[in-house]
C-alpha cells in the first residue's frame, strides 16, 4: 500500500475510530535488546563474559545476578578458560603445614611420630606412632 493509502487510511481510521472491513490495524511493541559493558544481547536468557547469568526482558531492561558455584574441597582449584566456575584438577586435597598438597583421606608423616590424614579440608592427627 502506497503513502496515501496509508494517508487514507489512518484518516479513516482517526474521522471513525474503526479500521474498515477487509483490513487489520497491527499495533505492536518492537521488542529492545539489552546492553551490558557495551555489548548488545537479545531478550531472553543469556550468561556475560563475566560470569553473570541475565535475563533480558523485551523491553531492554536486564537483571543479572553472580552464577553460584560449588565450593570444591581442594587447595589447587584452577578455572579453565570459557568456565565460570573452578574445579579441583586433582580431585580433593587439602595442604599440609609445610605445604605439601595431601589427597583426601591420605596419611601424611608430618614428622617421625605423627602422622596425619587430610579430612574434608582438614587436618585429623591420627594416633602418633613412635619410633624409637
Amino acid at each position: 500500500m502506497g503513502s496515501i493509502g496509508v494517508f487514507i487510511l489512518l484518516t479513516l481510521f482517526i474521522e471513525t475510530g474503526s479500521v474498515p472491513r477487509g483490513f487489520e490495524a497491527q499495533v505492536g511493541t518492537k521488542s529492545r535488546n539489552c546492553t551490558y559493558k557495551g555489548i548488545e544481547y537479545p531478550p531472553g536468557s543469556f550468561k556475560t563474559h563475566d560470569c553473570k547469568e541475565c535475563v533480558c526482558a523485551g523491553d531492554g531492561e536486564m537483571e543479572c545476578t553472580e552464577t553460584k558455584c560449588f565450593d570444591y574441597p581442594c587447595v589447587d582449584k584452577v578455572r579453565r578458560p570459557g568456565d565460570c566456575c573452578p574445579m579441583c584438577p586433582n580431585g580433593q586435597n587439602c595442604k599440609a603445614p609445610d605445604g605439601t598438597v595431601v589427597r583426601y583421606e591420605e596419611e601424611y608423616a608430618m614428622s617421625e611420630n605423627v602422622v596425619c590424614v587430610c579430612d574434608k579440608d582438614q587436618w585429623a592427627e591420627l594416633e602418633a606412632s613412635f619410633v624409637v
